[in-house]
């Protein structure tokens, strides 16, 4: 428990509809003051703002409230605020009332804007001090396309903090009772999920918001969704176009279909109407709790091969705004460094959906006997040399959305595939310019 011995009573009253909290986050200045001649050294609170929910959200509180108890001096207040669009919205919120949490979990391609508007702080400085920068072996093992993906004009403003790729969930007595082998390819998982089809089931289950992370079937197949150089979407190109005729196909023949009311794949897979299935690493404690009631004996395995093997890694970064005191931010930047130390991250990779976010923690020893007893997340470690991340772009979002749109329009039969994903290149590259231009880029 911490004490401060000296209260200074100055209450900042807003009214505000945004965030779990009425606090400002600047309720704590951070400075020594002084108690019958002795200099007393105030706790430092700070907000930080997250979406994860869940056995993921109870994990992250236990690890935070171990770094408030080992930093007698700092004190998070964490606020989970809804599902990722949520958080993003009410950040967008706080940054218009001026009432940002001092660090949040956020999307690269959403920081994108509050780097350009110069509301994301430079992490540089903190990482590169000769005293309290990070410790440069634990640097130089954090994935480089992980700990990279944060970076604008040279400069780090974000660092990873929950990452887990898409993986290939499976229903294991389903497959060996139709004599199938675990897909690796395109053509076995359509042939699979062609055989699986029968008495009212569905071979495939696709989350409901598929389009929103359709991407790997458009590496897989060759193409890509951005223009890094161009600064443009590509979704009308021949590479989405042949993922979009792969997913919507067997949709169309009745041997996939998305989860509907259900949202996710958990609901079909775990009540044995669906049997294959992908989805986040982050989805595996809740398929575990799911399949454990129902009693269905599922796994997982690495993304099947198209044209190209490639693996999704979703997941957040961490950022720290400039908005809050310094003493706010030297106390974030703390907390930060406490997320990579080997004890810290090991905890996270082997009691959340996510993994181990340095190479020690993955192939430390207590990891490694912990997936002999649970080797779902031995994929993902396997997936990180075919790894990639979405782009960065200035209102990125606005590329998924599109494609999530065109996936529906096309499915409902609204639209071609042509159309559609002419339709959605047209709207995301508007969306995306006029994202530039609120910015005067």
């Amino acid at each position: 428990m911490k004490r401060v011995v000296t209260i200074i009573l100055c209450v900042f009253m807003m009214v505000s509809l945004i965030g779990c909290s009425n606090d400002t986050n600047e309720t704590v200045v951070g400075e020594n003051q002084e108690v019958n001649g002795e200099e007393v050294k105030e706790v430092v609170e700070l907000e930080f703002w997250h979406a994860l929910s869940g056995e993921n959200g109870d994990m992250l509180q236990k690890l935070i409230d171990q770094f408030n108890d080992e930093n007698q001096f700092i004190h998070i207040n964490a606020y989970y605020q809804g599902h990722y669009r949520e958080l993003f919205e009410k950040l967008n919120g706080a940054a218009q009332a001026n009432t940002l949490p001092t660090i949040t979990m956020i999307y690269n391609n959403r920081l994108t804007a509050y780097v350009m508007n110069d509301l994301a702080e430079d992490l540089g400085p903190y990482i590169y001090d000769s005293e309290k920068g990070i410790d440069p072996k634990i640097w130089n093992d954090i994935p480089l396309g992980l700990r990279n993906d944060g970076m604008w004009d040279g400069k780090h403003y974000s660092l990873p903090f929950n990452k887990g790729s898409y993986l290939m969930f499976y229903n294991v007595d389903a497959l060996e009772a139709a004599d199938l082998k675990v897909p690796t390819t395109w053509e076995e998982l359509e042939n699979a999920a062609r055989v699986l089809s029968k008495d009212g089931n569905t071979g495939l289950v696709l989350n409901q918001s598929a389009g929103i992370d359709f991407s790997f079937w458009v590496e897989q197949a060759g193409g890509h969704i951005y223009d890094e150089e161009l600064e443009i979407p590509t979704i009308d190109s021949e590479g989405v176009k042949i993922a979009y005729e792969f997913i919507t196909g067997m949709i169309k023949e009745g041997i996939a279909h998305l989860a509907g009311e259900d949202n996710y794949i958990t609901g079909p897979m775990s009540r044995g109407e669906s049997f294959i299935g992908f989805a986040s690493s982050s989805n595996l404690p809740r398929m575990e709790e799911a399949c454990r009631e129902t009693g269905v004996n599922w796994a997982v395995a690495e993304l099947v091969r198209g044209k190209e093997k490639a693996a999704l890694f979703s997941g957040t970064d961490i950022a720290m705004f400039n908005t809050s005191t310094q003493e706010q931010k030297d106390a974030a930047w703390e907390f930060i460094k406490f997320w990579y130390r080997t004890d810290i991250t090991l905890e996270w990779g082997m009691k959340s959906g996510y993994i181990p976010l340095t190479y020690e923690g993955a192939n430390h020893p207590e990891f490694k006997a912990y997936l002999e007893n649970d080797p779902s997340k031995i994929p993902a470690i396997g997936q990180l040399s075919v790894a990639y991340q979405d782009p960065n772009g200035l209102n990125g979002y606005a590329i998924h959305s599109n494609m999530q749109t065109a996936l529906e329009e096309i499915i409902a039969g609204v639209k071609t595939i042509d159309e559609a994903l002419q339709t959605a290149q047209e709207n995301a590259t508007r969306e995306m310019e006029e994202a530039k231009k609120n910015f005067a880029q």
